[in-house]
């Protein structure tokens, strides 16, 4: 009898096993290497751009927005203090770190040396996002801090369905925490990088008058620098 009781026992205890209440392994996340920099050789970081392609190439990541203000980069909002901006992508969570520490690049770096300022950043994609992005699709990059998340709750409300019906989607979405600085300075600030399948898809929600409306209660609640950057073309 207490035989069989035990052996009921183990059987309840082995069906409420934590390792078979596991959830699911999340899928694989990007990574994105998100560059901000201010040139003062031109001719010089001209020299070093022409190395980058390879070395890209290898550790399997290629750029998705690449470009100046007034040349590619618009400042919606704040202000920002750099001329350019480049935005790469890896399959893998760790490509960025592998292209950054590899022999090929550190090498490559040594070329830029004094010939520009430069904010390097690791950003985190959303899991199972790992494709190419297809077309022409255009970013919505957002430098921000919060001091009152309660005030953002009416802006998500009229944000979040007409982000939707334009098409955007969050591909980065990151607390100081979740960024990995690699070069430069970037204080206690979050970034999100939201993509459009294009230019005239980011601006259709940007200036939409019913966004345009609930701006000023996100501004309310914190501080932004956002950027509209045009995406790369995708390769044929």
């Amino acid at each position: 009898m207490i035989t069989r009781f035990v052996a009921a026992a183990l059987a309840l205890l082995a069906l409420a096993s934590p390792l078979q209440a596991q959830p699911a392994p999340e899928a694989p996340r990007p990574g994105y290497l998100f560059v901000m920099g201010t040139a003062t050789d031109r001719e010089v970081l001209g020299k070093y751009a022409r190395t980058l392609p390879a070395i890209y190439d290898k550790y399997q990541g290629f750029y998705i927005a690449s470009g100046g203000v007034g040349r590619g980069v618009r400042v919606l909002e704040g202000e920002f203090k750099q001329q350019s901006v480049i935005l790469g992508k890896f399959p893998d969570i760790n490509g960025p770190n592998n292209f950054w520490w590899s022999p090929e690049y550190r090498q490559s770096v040594e070329i830029r040396k004094g010939a520009g300022t430069f904010n390097v950043l690791k950003l985190k994609g959303m899991p199972g996002d790992l494709a190419k992005p297809t077309g022409k699709p255009a970013y919505l990059i957002s430098i921000f801090t919060v001091k009152d998340r309660d005030k953002l709750k009416p802006y998500s409300e009229v944000a979040g369905p007409l982000l939707k019906a334009a098409g955007g989607k969050f591909i980065s979405t990151g607390a100081r925490k979740d960024i990995e600085l690699l070069e430069g300075e970037f204080g206690n600030t979050n970034v999100n990088v939201i993509q459009f399948p294009s230019l005239e898809a980011l601006r259709k929600f940007y200036e939409d008058p019913a966004y345009q409306k609930v701006i000023p209660i996100r501004q309310s609640a914190g501080e932004y620098l956002l950027l509209e950057v045009d995406g790369v073309p995708a390769a044929n």
